[in-house]
């Protein structure tokens, strides 16, 4: 039976691997959204694009800052070390 044209066949071991540790958008991240809009007196229903868009922006923020601070702390990227050894 031919593979459907909107699948795609993942090994299962890459599958696992995306399943657990895909963090964006992060929980959280809609509500600080909200919060954000409220603070500048705007009400985040009147503009639920805009809530979308930041709930990813922050999630990509909030991951970037982390891996910052791994860095900072002296942790390499395992996952580069394998790629180039």
């Amino acid at each position: 039976m031919p593979f459907p044209e909107d699948h795609v066949a993942l090994p299962r071991s890459l599958y696992e691997h995306l399943s657990a540790h895909y963090f964006s958008p992060l929980s959280g991240m809609r509500d600080l959204a909200a919060g954000l809009l409220d603070e500048w007196g705007h009400r985040a229903e009147d503009h639920p694009e805009l809530v979308s868009v930041m709930e990813v922006e922050l999630s990509g923020a909030l991951i970037e800052t982390a891996a910052d601070l791994m860095r900072e702390h002296g942790l390499p990227d395992l996952r580069v070390q394998k790629a180039a050894g």
